[in-house]
């Protein structure tokens, strides 16, 4: 099981501004890092010895952190499970609180797509700066 990374909001602001001066293999390993794929998937698309020294650096810097690893996926199956029985026994009180945080969820979402969207630019980007190096 390998090591799942993600982007702090310093990352996210570095991808954004380039005010870091990242060398052009670091700002590719931050661009694919995403919260989802493992130091494996990381290691099998990017090809390069220097990748744990990389993602020590970008750590180091306080651009990504590490967000688990590949196991703590299942455990989070079990979760769901807990809040469900929670909503049943304060039946009377979330109808009241779900109002509100309907919003909030909603803007979540789409907070959620625009970064989505925004990786899925950058992930082009990089593939199209890769196809051109070779």
């Amino acid at each position: 099981m390998s090591q799942i990374y993600s982007k702090t909001a310093k990352g996210q602001e570095e991808i954004k501004t380039r005010a870091g001066g990242l060398s052009q293999r670091m700002r590719q390993v931050l661009i694919f890092i995403d919260g989802k794929r493992s130091r494996d998937d990381l290691y099998g698309m990017l090809k390069g010895e220097d990748l744990d020294e990389q993602l020590a650096a970008l750590a180091a810097q306080g651009l990504i952190e590490a967000t688990g690893g590949a196991a703590p996926k299942p455990a989070a199956t079990p979760a769901p499970a807990a809040p469900a029985a929670a909503p049943a026994a304060a039946a009377p009180k979330p109808a009241p609180a779900k109002a509100p945080e309907a919003p909030k969820a909603t803007s979540e979402e789409l907070e959620r797509k625009r970064r989505e969207e925004e990786e899925q630019a950058e992930l082009l980007m990089a593939r199209s700066f890769m196809g051109k190096m070779s």
